[in-house]
Formats: structure tokens, sequence, C-alpha cells
């Protein structure tokens, strides 16, 4: 497999799994009980194996996409300076909501079965870390839009073929 293909894989697991995320917010995780906290720490598992590897591609082989020609100056700093935000926002997301499983007053397990914490947190810390948690989601998220919207603008409105980049071959007779 290309280096290429990894990437888009890491890139469309990473965003399916923050979506989740986005999707099923703590309060409902604790309004549906232990199983949802079981799902919620297994994809945040999932979450942090794909930011490994993702970050293990980038210190190896640094970023991928570079600055199109056609992109004005402004734009061509703000890209690699985007990219490197996204990747600390995903280790810090990753690393705040491990740091809160693990302060966790109570045994936590991811999917019910891999064990993260042993309970033996206290409810300060732990609610402590889930504010920071929440909090570094939430710039995550409007990081995510920026580059969304950064990335759309360059295809639709530079016409540079950006998205083609990043989709699967089968999408892009749609663009």
């Amino acid at each position: 497999m290309r280096n290429r293909t990894v990437l888009k894989w890491l890139h469309w697991a990473s965003f399916f799994l923050i979506a989740y995320f986005f999707f099923v917010e703590p309060e409902d995780v604790e309004n549906l009980g232990a199983l949802a906290l079981a799902t919620h720490a297994g994809v945040g598992v999932l979450l942090a194996f794909v930011t490994v590897l993702w970050t293990l591609a980038v210190v190896r082989k640094g970023l991928a996409g570079r600055p199109g020609p056609k992109l004005p100056t402004l734009a061509k700093t703000f890209h690699p300076l985007g990219h490197k935000a996204l990747h600390v926002g995903l280790i810090a997301v990753t690393a705040t909501g491990a740091l809160a499983g693990f302060a966790a007053p109570y045994v936590v397990k991811a999917f019910g079965v891999l064990p993260i914490s042993g309970g033996w947190g206290t409810d300060t810390l732990h609610d402590f870390l889930s504010e920071v948690h929440d909090v570094s989601f939430k710039i995550m998220l409007i990081a995510i839009l920026i580059h969304v919207i950064f990335h759309l603008w360059r295809h639709f409105g530079l016409k540079d073929n950006a998205l083609r980049i990043i989709l699967p071959k089968r999408l892009h007779r749609y663009l």
C-alpha cells in the first residue's frame, strides 16, 4: 500500500471517529449508562491508535500535503501551519481524553473489554480533566471546520483540485 493511500485511510478514519464524538456527546453517554461509556472509551482507543500511526507518519516523512501553486502567499503560509495545528489538536484531544479516562473514580473498559482505568481516580480530578478534554475537543472542531472550508475554497474557488488529493478515486467523478 502506498504512503498516500495509508494517509487517506488515516484521514478518513480520524474523521469518522471524531464525527462519532460530535454526534454522541458525553451527556448522551452519561444518560445511556455503562455500555455507552464503554463504547465511548473504545472509540477513543481507536482514535488514539489512528493518532499514533498518523503522528509516526508525520514525524517520519513530514506533512504529505504541499501548498499548491495557485494559493496566494498568505494561504501558502497558513497551509502547513493549519495542518500542523490539526495534528497537535488531534494529539491533545486524544491525550486529554485518555487522562480523563485514567482519572475516573470508576472502572472504565473500552468496548466493555479492555481496561483503561482501575477506578483509582477522584471525582474532582476526573471532572477537571473531562472539562479540559471537552474544551480541547471544541477547539479541534473549530480547527476542522476551518480546514474543511479552506480546502473547499481551494477546490471550488481556486479550482486546483484540492479534494482529489484526499478523496478516494471512486469519488473523483463527482467533483
